[in-house]
């Protein structure tokens, strides 16, 4: 029953009824979200990774075949939408390793400013060091992270704000 269900409401959808999609949403998002969450440990990645699946689903629902059910495809879908998301968060810690590695070697001996930079969230502190150790401007650091120009820039800004507040307090508190 559910697997001719399912078969229905795909065919639906690609003779562009998206109705029809809602309803393959419906009956498959905690299966996609529980296998997201499963891969993730992490309620917000998953949602988020859940509704990326899904919408890739959409986008692609016209080149499942007769012969594919949906919910293996679906499933599918959303474990490489995973397996992409940990391989990006791999390469940033990677990339955190190697610029704090390069700062450390740099002439600054203000272990202040070095100590309040280490303090601040990992995807502030990158953008931060790149901008202003690196001295890449924010379209290459947007370029390296994968990230948009204005998220870029907005990165920089915050960091740049949060790590006034730190310097500003001494310093001495942790997080």
């Amino acid at each position: 029953m559910n697997k001719s269900v399912d078969e229905n409401a795909v065919r639906a959808c690609q003779r562009g009824d998206q109705g029809a999609y809602a309803a393959l949403v419906e009956r498959h998002y905690r299966r996609v979200f529980a296998l997201c969450l499963g891969m993730l440990g992490n309620v917000h990645d998953a949602e988020d990774a859940a509704q990326d699946t899904l919408l890739k689903g959409l986008a692609k629902i016209g080149r499942l075949s007769r012969t594919r059910r949906f919910e293996p495809w679906i499933l599918k879908i959303a474990k490489n939408q995973c397996l992409d998301l940990l391989r990006r968060r791999k390469r940033l810690r990677t990339l955190t390793v190697e610029h704090s590695a390069e700062a450390a070697q740099g002439t600054n001996n203000n272990h202040d400013l070095e100590r309040a930079i280490g303090r601040l969230p990992l995807e502030l502190r990158l953008p931060l060091t790149m901008y202003y150790f690196e001295q890449k401007n924010a379209g290459a650091v947007a370029k390296k992270l994968n990230i948009s120009h204005s998220l870029a820039c907005q990165r920089i800004r915050a960091a740049r704000d949060e790590l006034h507040a730190l310097l500003a307090e001494g310093g001495s508190h942790e997080r």
